[in-house]
C-alpha cells in the first residue's frame, strides 16, 4: 500500500478492465507504464505488464468502467482496523464523491459505494446474518473479529498463551488472523517449535516472540523491506515464492532482489506472461489429466472437511437443546400416532409458542410428506426425523455422516501428496521445454510527449496535441516556448497543438509543410469528426497571442483560451487521420521512427541464458502513432488511414480492426522477441466519433 498510494493518488482513472471472473486491471493517466492489477480476493500490485482484455466486457465492468472512467484518485489506504480492506476515493469534474471498496477476504468483492455510503453497484451481493451487500442499501465494514498483534501489550500477549491446549502455530495464527507462513517465520526467530503446546511455553520463550513481533513491527514502519523472489534453482526456472523479508524458510534457496514489493509481486505472477486471462473453459481444456485428477482431490478433501465439521457442529447444536428437542419429538410422533393431522400439531405447536414453551419455540416448520419435522437454532434450519429419539437422530444423520467423512480425507490427502509430485514434475518438464519459447513483455517505457497526442512532422519537428481540457491547459502552461507555433479551432472541443520549435531559429521559418501538417492534426482530433465533415478550419497564432486571462467580469471555461491579435486561419482542410505501427528497440524518438530494424539479426543474438535487463533491451515493440499522412505514411511499418463518416463504427470495433491488421504483420518467427500490438495504444490514436477505414495505397509499405 505504502507503494502503490504515490503512485495512483492525483492521478485521473484512464480505463477499467476485467480480465476474467476475479482479476481487473485499473488503468490511470501517468507518465510511468504501470496499471493496478486486483485480483480479489488474494492480491493487488502495480504491474508494468500488458494483460489481453476480452473483447466484450461483462456487464459489471461496464457499469464500473462507466462510473470510474475519468475520475480523480484523491486517496488510496486500508481501513484502519481491517487490514484486508482497502478504499479508493475518487472525485468527478463536479466535485462528487465516490468510493471504490475492495475486500480481499472470504469470496472477495468490489464494491463501489455513493456518497452517503450506499451500495451503487457490486460485484457480489449476498444478504448475512451480520453483513449483507445489496443495491442502494447502506455499507457497513465488518467488525473485526480479531486481536492486532501489533497494538496489544506485553502482559496481554502474555496471559493469551495460558491454559490453552492449542498448538501455539494454530492458536496465534487464528487469534491473530495472521498467514502461517509468517506465524512460522515468528516462531523460528524466536525459536520456537510450533507443535507446543500454548500452555507449555515458558516465559522466557513467550518474551522472546514479543520481542519478534516488536521487530516485526520495525521493520514495516520503517520500511526495511527486502522484496524478493525466491527458487530451488539458479535459472528461477520454478518459483516458490514471493516475499517482503529474508525468511527463514527459504535460507539456502536462491533469491532476486527488487527495488519494490510491488516489483517483486508483478514478476512472480507474470513471469510467463504472453498472454493472460483464458476463460475459465479455456483452463480447464488446458489442464493436464494429473492436473484434472489433483484439484478433483483437493476440492474432495475440502468438500469432506466442510461436511464434516457441518454434520458435527449440527450435532453438538441439536445436543444442547436435548431436553426440548427430545420433548418436541415425543409430542409430535405421540400427535401423529392418534391420527392427528400435521395441521392441526402445527395450530398446536403455535399456541405453545404464545405460551413461551421452551420445545414450541424451536419449531420451524413440517414437511407433510415426510416424517420430519425442521427445528431452528442459532439461526440454523435442520430436519428431524420423528421416528427417532434425539439421540439417535444425531447419530444417524449428523454424527455417523461427520465420522464417514472424516475416515475418507486421509486417502483422499494421499492421493492428493502423490498427485501433486507427479503435476510438479510435469510442469519442470514444460518449463525446461518452453524456456526458449516462452516470452515475458513488458509495457513500453513511455516518452514524456506520449501523454498528449503528438507525431514528428516530415521535417523532424515534434508536434503535440491535448486529449482534452486538462492537457490543452498543461501543454500551454508548460511545454509552450515562445519560438513554438499554437494552432486551436474556433469550434468548442478542438485540441491545444503546438510545433515545438527546439531549433532556435524563428517560427517564421518552420517549412509550410510541418504548418499544413500540424493544421492537419488538429483539425482531424477535432470536434468535426463527429460532425462526419469532410473539411473544416483551424488557425494558428504566436504564444504571446494565447492567455489564461478574461476580460473582466467574464469566465474563462477549463480548457479555453484568449486569443488577442491577429490569426493565421487554414481554411477547408481535409479531415483524416493516418494511424501507423512502428518496430523499435528502446525509446520512442525521431531517430528510432526513421530507423530501420533488422530483426533476423535480433534473432540470431537471441541468448536464453541473458539477464532480465539483457532480454529487455531485446524487446521489439510495435509502437503506434498518429498524424497526417505526409507525416506517418513513409516512416511506418505498417498503416491505415481514417476517415470520418456517420456510417462508420465506433472506436472500439476500429480498433479492433486495426489491431488484426497490424497483428498479420508481425511474422511468426519474430513472435519472440516483439510484443503484441496494444489495443489500447491504437484506441488512444482514434478520433472521437464514427470512423471509416480506408486501406492503404497498393504500393505503400503495409500492402
Amino acid at each position: 500500500m505504502k507503494e502503490i498510494g504515490p503512485d495512483i493518488i492525483g492521478k485521473h482513472v484512464k480505463n477499467v478492465y476485467q480480465i476474467d471472473e476475479d482479476k481487473f486491471i485499473i488503468s490511470y493517466k501517468s507518465d510511468t507504464n504501470k496499471q493496478l492489477f486486483i485480483e480479489v480476493p488474494h492480491r493487488m500490485h502495480l504491474t508494468q505488464y500488458n494483460y489481453e482484455k476480452p473483447k466484450f466486457p461483462p456487464p459489471f465492468c461496464v457499469s464500473l468502467k462507466k462510473h470510474l472512467k475519468d475520475r480523480k484518485i484523491i486517496d488510496f489506504y486500508q481501513v484502519d482496523h481491517l487490514d484486508r480492506i482497502v478504499v479508493m476515493d475518487l472525485l468527478d469534474a463536479a466535485g462528487q464523491g465516490l468510493k471504490l471498496v475492495l475486500e480481499f477476504y472470504s469470496k472477495g468483492n468490489l464494491v463501489l459505494l455513493k456518497p452517503d455510503d450506499t451500495v451503487l453497484i457490486a460485484k457480489r451481493y449476498f444478504r448475512m446474518k451480520n453483513e449483507q451487500i445489496l443495491p442502494n442499501k447502506p455499507y457497513a465494514f465488518p467488525e473485526q473479529n480479531f486481536i492486532d498483534i501489533f497494538e496489544i501489550n506485553s502482559e496481554d500477549f502474555r496471559n493469551g498463551f495460558l491454559d490453552d491446549e492449542m498448538l501455539v502455530l494454530k492458536f496465534i495464527a487464528g487469534k491473530y488472523n495472521i498467514n502461517t507462513l509468517y506465524v512460522e517465520e515468528l516462531l523460528a526467530r524466536a525459536g520456537i517449535d510450533g507443535s507446543t503446546p500454548s500452555k507449555e511455553l515458558s516465559e522466557e520463550q513467550i518474551a522472546s516472540m514479543f520481542n519478534e513481533v516488536a521487530r516485526f513491527k520495525d521493520e514495516l514502519m520503517e520500511n526495511r523491506y527486502t522484496p524478493q523472489i525466491v527458487s530451488r534453482d539458479d535459472k528461477f526456472l520454478q518459483l516458490d515464492s514471493v516475499e517482503p523479508f529474508n525468511l527463514v524458510k527459504f535460507q539456502g534457496l536462491f533469491s532476486k532482489k527488487f527495488d519494490t514489493f510491488n516489483h517483486a509481486v508483478d514478476e512472480y505472477f507474470s513471469r510467463d506472461l504472453i498472454k493472460e486471462g483464458p476463460k475459465k473453459n479455456d483452463e480447464k481444456k488446458k489442464s493436464t489429466k494429473s492436473e484434472r485428477i489433483l484439484n478433483s482431490q483437493i476440492e474432495q478433501v475440502d468438500n469432506l472437511k466442510m461436511l464434516a465439521s457441518e454434520h458435527e457442529e449440527i450435532g453438538n447444536l441439536l445436543y444442547q437443546q436435548f431436553a426440548p428437542l427430545t420433548k418436541l419429538l415425543e409430542t409430535v410422533l405421540a400427535a401423529r400416532k392418534q391420527g392427528m393431522s400435521w395441521e392441526d400439531i402445527v395450530s398446536r405447536i403455535d399456541i405453545g409458542k404464545e405460551k413461551g414453551l421452551e420445545e414450541a419455540l424451536l419449531f420451524e416448520s413440517a414437511d407433510p410428506s415426510k416424517p420430519f419435522i425442521n427445528v431452528k437454532i442459532s439461526e440454523k434450519i435442520i430436519p428431524l426425523d420423528i421416528r427417532y429419539s434425539l439421540t439417535e437422530n444425531v447419530n444417524k444423520y449428523y454424527y455417523d455422516k461427520s465420522k464417514k467423512a472424516k475416515r475418507k480425507i486421509p486417502g483422499a490427502k494421499e492421493t492428493i501428496e502423490r498427485f501433486k509430485k507427479i503435476v510438479d514434475e510435469e510442469k519442470e518438464k514444460e518449463i525446461k521445454k518452453k524456456s526458449e519459447q516462452t516470452q515475458k513483455f513488458k509495457r513500453r517505457k513511455r516518452e514524456w510527449f506520449e501523454k498528449f497526442r503528438w507525431f514528428y512532422s516530415s521535417d523532424g519537428y515534434l508536434v503535440i496535441g491535448g486529449r482534452d481540457a486538462t492537457s490543452n491547459e498543461t501543454i500551454v502552461a508548460k511545454y509552450m516556448k515562445p519560438s513554438d507555433v499554437f494552432f486551436h479551432s474556433d469550434k468548442p472541443g478542438a485540441p491545444v497543438v503546438i510545433i515545438r520549435n527546439d531549433r532556435e531559429t524563428p517560427s517564421n521559418e518552420i517549412p509550410m509543410q510541418t504548418i499544413l501538417e500540424a493544421a492537419s492534426f488538429g483539425i482531424g482530433y477535432s470536434s468535426s469528426w463527429k460532425l462526419a465533415v469532410n473539411a473544416a478550419d483551424i488557425y494558428s497564432v504566436s504564444p504571446e497571442q494565447v492567455s489564461k486571462t478574461p476580460p473582466t467580469g467574464e469566465f474563462l471555461p477549463k480548457g479555453s483560451f484568449i486569443i488577442r491579435g491577429e490569426r493565421q486561419y487554414y481554411k477547408n482542410m481535409k479531415l483524416e487521420i493516418c494511424i501507423g505501427m512502428k518496430f523499435i528497440r528502446g525509446l520512442l524518438n525521431n531517430d528510432s521512427l526513421n530507423g530501420m530494424l533488422d530483426l533476423d539479426a535480433l534473432i540470431l543474438s537471441k541468448n536464453i541464458d541473458a539477464s532480465e535487463n539483457e532480454r529487455d533491451l531485446m524487446t521489439v515493440y510495435p509502437a503506434i502513432f498518429g498524424g497526417p499522412i505526409t507525416a506517418i505514411k513513409d516512416i511506418a511499418d505498417s498503416y491505415v488511414v481514417l476517415k470520418p463518416s456517420r456510417d462508420g463504427e465506433n472506436a472500439g470495433v476500429i480498433a479492433s480492426e486495426i489491431k488484426k491488421m497490424f497483428s498479420t504483420r508481425i511474422d511468426e518467427k519474430y513472435k519472440d522477441i516483439i510484443a503484441p500490438v496494444d489495443i489500447e495504444e491504437i484506441q488512444a490514436w482514434i478520433p472521437t466519433g464514427k470512423s471509416l477505414i480506408q486501406r492503404p495505397a497498393p504500393d505503400s509499405k503495409s500492402s
